[in-house]
């Protein structure tokens, strides 16, 4: 909250002088909109000075990430400007240091706030963030990480951009006093679930091998923010060329309930995907959309990682079938479609 300073009080950065005569020399404001307004300019003079000092280092780094990232064009300069944040952010220099360690250095022994000076130098505690937008009120928000369900309560400093409760966002976060600050705002993705999206950093980080996602998210901060706008689904059923409508009609079962138990779109994918090969080759009289859906649905669980695995008796419930029709039906899906799940399996480990 901010708070109004009488003219003739001592002013509440530390200088010693009446605030008329420092921070309210002009106009009585808040001390504390004085300190956003600086920490938004100490944001801006770290990035020239990171470019200005370090162009070859942040240049070298980031042309090694090229072909990863298959960026278009005119995505170039966004990626370019994350990347310059992340770098002086985390990545340490040969002398073992990080370009924010020497822009603290630097910059410090000019700054003759007292306050403005302890916040620039907690900024070494800065960290990546991936989580929920849960409450937006005037210029701060409430953010929810996503792995440790810590809330924070976040100022949103010169940012004209509308941000929706309950999206999903990904970014930096540098400690404000008692709270916090975007460097430079949160970057939200307000059509991803907020649970796919966590789910599918946190998978990523054990096929990695760590144990901790926030420590992956700080290592591979660029790779997952890219990889994030892949997440969502790109199978459009609607779009596909059904031979029967019952055929599209077990597709959009199978997808109701995979995305009920909240599986990756990735997995919705694959799973309409195969169904439409079996319909391609097989034309089958079907009387029961549930148990296709339902064989379907247990035949993804054999050779995809699944957020909710399910067995064969739960898979069975789940569409109101009985476990022996599951059994055969599943048995034909899998002995049809054989060669194409080789092909996605071989797809997945070569990425």
């Amino acid at each position: 909250m901010t708070e109004a300073i009488g003219r003739n009080e001592l002013c509440p950065c530390g200088s010693g002088k009446k605030y008329k005569k420092c921070c309210g020399a002009k106009e009585a404001v808040s001390i504390t909109h004085v300190i956003e307004n600086e920490i938004d300019d100490l944001q801006k003079k770290l990035l020239h000075f990171a470019l200005n000092h370090f162009e070859e280092e942040i240049f070298n780094g980031f042309e090694e990430y090229q072909d990863y990232f298959d960026i278009e064009e005119d995505e170039r300069q966004f990626y370019e400007f994350v990347y310059t944040i992340w770098f002086s952010l985390f990545n340490s220099l040969e002398d073992g240091e990080t370009i924010l360690e020497h822009f603290i250095t630097a910059e410090v022994g000019k700054i003759k706030r007292p306050k403005l000076k302890q916040i620039l130098q907690s900024w070494t505690e800065a960290r990546t963030i991936a989580g929920e937008i849960i409450n937006v009120e005037n210029n701060s928000i409430i953010v929810e990480d996503g792995f440790s369900a810590e809330k924070y309560e976040v100022i949103l400093i010169n940012t004209q951009k509308s941000f929706e409760p309950g999206s999903f966002f990904i970014g930096f976060l540098l400690p404000f006093d008692q709270k916090y600050v975007f460097f430079p705002a949160p970057f939200d993705l307000p059509e991803l679930p907020v649970n796919q999206a966590i789910d599918f950093i946190e998978q990523k980080s054990k096929d990695a091998g760590y144990h901790s996602p926030q420590e992956f998210l700080i290592e591979f901060f660029m790779e997952i923010m890219k990889d994030l706008t892949m997440v969502g689904g790109m199978v459009d059923i609607d779009s596909m060329e059904w031979q029967k409508p019952i055929f599209k009609e077990v597709a959009e079962l199978l997808k109701r309930n995979l995305e009920s138990l909240d599986e990756m779109p990735s997995t919705v994918d694959i799973g309409i995907i195969l169904w439409f090969k079996f319909c391609e080759k097989k034309q089958k009289n079907i009387r029961k959309p549930n148990l296709y859906a339902a064989s379907m649905h247990y035949l993804l669980t054999l050779f995809n990682h699944m957020v909710s695995p399910l067995t064969q008796k739960e898979t069975a419930k789940l569409y109101g079938v009985s476990v022996g029709s599951l059994s055969s039906t599943y048995a034909e899906l899998d002995d049809e479609l054989e060669e194409d799940i080789r092909t996605i399996i071989e797809m997945s480990y070569e990425e």
